[in-house]
């Protein structure tokens, strides 16, 4: 039965039963399968924008942070690199002065005193070369992000930081090399030549933050820039591994399961390497 039958002098055909749920079945539909979903989140979806002030020249300048209560923690590579889900926030680990020039890992830059500012005005700054203001990247890439550690190095040497300081700039720079390098391994069409470059790279500014941090440790008072010595020390122990230097890595491990002062977790994590490293000996 038509329930509307007779609205046809009106100009309206209705045919069919009536049913005045239809229009909103659609919408429940799309609504439920919106919901099921999956939210495929990315990058930028964990990046902010804040503001920052040069200690050198006292200018404030735009930056891009990492949302850190927000991220997943993962599984950390061998040599305690830090791994999140979704973004790589070593990319982050940085600051850097668009107009004077003066670079840091975020973690120091604001922690200069007036001598070492008066080092980074007379030795650096002379000879650093504002680029092209363009508006900050929604996302950092690897290459902008080493370019500006790169400038942070410049500036540790500089500023005649502490070998720590200058070793852990270095080693910042190497992660990203080797995150980089396992991007472009992936990629068939990556020319060989950037592959070649960039594998270079990390092992040089590897070599350089093993050997910074092993003199560093024999000269420093702990913590080392910022980081506790039981961490910097199997850091290390793994360091020595990839370099093959077995019987440096055994004392490291020694010294960290006689110490009282390192947690069981660390000295189980020491045990396990301690056996990875005799069948590394016996293959």
């Amino acid at each position: 039965m038509n329930l509307l039958s007779g609205m046809e002098k009106f100009g309206f055909s209705m045919d069919g039963e009536l049913d005045i749920l239809a229009d909103d079945k659609p919408k429940k539909e799309a609504a439920a399968a919106k919901a099921a979903a999956p939210v495929v989140k990315q990058e930028k979806d964990f990046i902010l924008d804040k503001k920052v002030r040069c200690p050198v020249c006292d200018k404030e300048f735009p930056i891009k942070a990492v949302l850190t209560t927000k991220l997943k923690r993962l599984e950390p590579d061998f040599d305690l690199r830090p791994n999140y889900e979704h973004v790589d926030k070593c990319k982050y680990d940085f600051i850097s002065c668009p107009n004077c020039g003066y670079s840091a890992l975020d973690t120091t830059f604001s922690k200069i005193d007036t001598a070492r500012v008066k080092l980074i005005r007379a030795e650096f700054c002379p000879s650093f070369k504002p680029q092209p203001k363009e508006a900050l990247p929604e996302t950092y890439s690897y290459e902008y992000s080493i370019e500006k550690f790169k400038l942070a190095l410049i500036c540790t040497m500089k500023k005649r930081a502490k070998m720590s300081e200058k070793a852990y700039v270095c080693l910042k720079i190497a992660w990203l090399r080797r995150a980089q390098l396992k991007e472009l391994e992936g990629n068939k069409e990556a020319d060989p030549k950037v592959v070649e470059l960039v594998k270079k790279e990390y092992e040089g500014f590897y070599a350089q933050a093993y050997e910074g941090f092993m003199k560093a440790i024999s000269q420093e008072t702990p913590p080392y820039c910022g980081m506790a010595s039981e961490a910097v020390e199997f850091m290390l122990a793994n360091m020595s591994v990839h370099y093959k230097k077995y019987d440096a890595a055994m004392k490291i491990i020694a010294r960290l399961i006689q110490s009282p002062t390192t947690s069981r977790k660390l000295k189980d994590k020491c045990v396990e390497l301690k056996e990875e490293i005799v069948n590394q000996q016996g293959a």
